[in-house]
């Protein structure tokens, strides 16, 4: 009896189990978000399997199993924990150094899966903002601290362009530390200087800016051209002067310190007393450039000036020969052309002026060539006079003598100006031709017009 009911139970066993039913399969996987590393960095990656015989073993590069965590193994160790769905176990990494680096392995009996962690360390610039100082004629060395794992790339730009050493040797050498190395300095390498620095690995990009200054005598320049004098021993400038009129003589100068200047009269070759006297000679606060003014009374006047521009560095200085000029005739009419919000356009007509074309100027001392215009604008006031003193002066220059409009601006929105303009030339300035009042659009016209534009353009796309 006892026989049958085992043989029962058995059959009814084996009767349960569907032929086509299967257990499901063992899996196993790394659930890493990344696998990239800073030093420093505490990190749990986890290893996550299901429906395994086999406990979970995490294996280093190095292909050792890591134990639990213990008194003697507490950096890097493994947890483990049971979940529903399967058995989780977290490697465990505090500290993380550059030598975890490499191929880590979660491994299940015949299953596993290796990824490989890759471990940096981001560079980091103490001192991202620099200002540095150079001396003319010295070398100077820029550095930039761009100590890091993986290396990282590094490119330096000066005011926005990329500095390749192999292009100028001479003047630029890049050192295995990423230092800049800039020789014989200038004052052409005064200038912002950027070290940017990469480390596509890790997603990290940094920088560190110099601000490079350079101690260099005085280079002498045109204020009004901005050319540089050549660097002959006599310098020297041609400038014409209207008799019974003022005119203001500028020497410019670049220099590191700020110079001082000196102004000689010169005669027969050899410079007189130096000019002291503080209504004659106004020289700016920063050092940029002092102005010689002239009160051409009489022939005796003209002549040659010189300017001396001296610093602890060195001396330069430039004779300003000063000729006879004319001055020039106003312009025959001046017409409003356009008007917006803060700009006025005008059309200039000038019958009796002689233009530039190309690179040809007239020398002329009775009819030199003109230069360009000079716009006043007062803001009319109703009962009130016009107060030129106050007025916005705007010097404009005849770029093409075939263009005679010309814009002023900025200017207040629906406002009126009275407008004067006249001519100029190397001597000075034409007497001025007053027209005819100009205004200024307001804000309520500009964007009705802007939507009478908008309702044609739907318009046209209807109809």
């Amino acid at each position: 009896m006892r026989w049958c009911l085992t043989a029962v139970l058995f059959l009814g066993l084996v009767c349960s189990v569907r032929p086509d039913e299967e257990l499901p399969e063992p899996t196993l996987r790394i659930m890493a978000r990344s696998t990239v590393y800073n030093v420093g960095e505490t990190k749990a990656i986890f290893c996550k399997g299901q429906n395994l015989i086999e406990p979970i073993q995490w294996l280093s590069p190095s292909g050792k199993v890591v134990e639990e965590r213990s008194t003697k193994n507490s950096r890097v160790f493994v947890e483990r924990k049971t979940e529903d769905d399967g058995v989780l176990v977290p490697l465990i990494i505090h500290r993380i150094k550059i030598s975890d680096g490499g191929n880590w392995t979660c491994k299940a009996g015949n299953l596993s899966e290796t990824k490989e962690f890759i471990v940096g360390e981001k560079v980091n610039i103490a001192d991202k903002n620099v200002t540095l100082e150079g001396e003319e004629g010295k070398s100077v060395k820029l550095t930039c601290e761009a100590n890091g794992y993986p290396l990282p790339v590094v490119v330096w730009y000066k005011d926005k362009q990329q500095i390749r050493d192999k292009d100028e040797p001479k003047k630029y050498s890049i050192k295995q530390d990423n230092t800049l190395e800039i020789k014989k300095l200038n004052h052409a390498d005064v200038g912002l200087y950027v070290c940017k620095v990469r480390q596509k690995a890790l997603s990290h990009y940094t920088e560190k800016t110099v601000h490079l200054s350079v101690q260099h005598k005085p280079i002498l320049y045109n204020i009004d051209t901005q050319m540089i004098y050549t660097n002959q021993k006599y310098k020297t400038e041609e400038v014409y002067a209207i008799l019974n009129d003022t005119k203001n003589v500028t020497c410019s100068a670049i220099a590191n310190p700020p110079p001082t200047y000196r102004w000689y009269r010169r005669n027969n070759g050899f410079d007189g007393d130096p000019i002291s006297d503080p209504d004659t000679v106004i020289t700016s606060e920063d050092g940029t450039n002092s102005v010689l003014i002239l009160r051409i009374r009489e022939e005796s006047d003209y002549g040659e000036y010189r300017c001396s521009a001296s610093n602890t560095k060195g001396s330069e200085s430039i004779i300003f020969h000063i000729n006879p000029g004319s001055r020039p005739e106003p312009p025959d009419s001046v017409s409003l052309v356009g008007a917006n919000t803060t700009d006025l356009t005008f059309n200039v007509t000038c019958s009796t002026c002689i233009f530039a074309t190309g690179d040809e100027v007239s020398l002329d001392p009775k009819n030199l060539t003109v230069i360009g215009y000079i716009f006043q604008l007062a803001v009319a006031k109703e009962g009130y006079p016009v107060d030129w003193d106050g007025a916005a002066e705007y010097r404009l220059d005849v770029e093409d003598p075939e263009n005679t409009l010309f814009t002023v601006g900025s200017l207040s929105n629906s406002t009126v100006y009275h407008v004067r303009v006249r001519t100029r030339n190397a001597a000075g300035n034409s007497e001025w031709l007053e027209t005819a009042d100009a205004k200024t659009t307001d804000d309520a016209i500009r964007l009705t017009a802007a939507f009478t534009l908008i309702i044609a353009a739907i318009l046209v796309h209807l109809y």
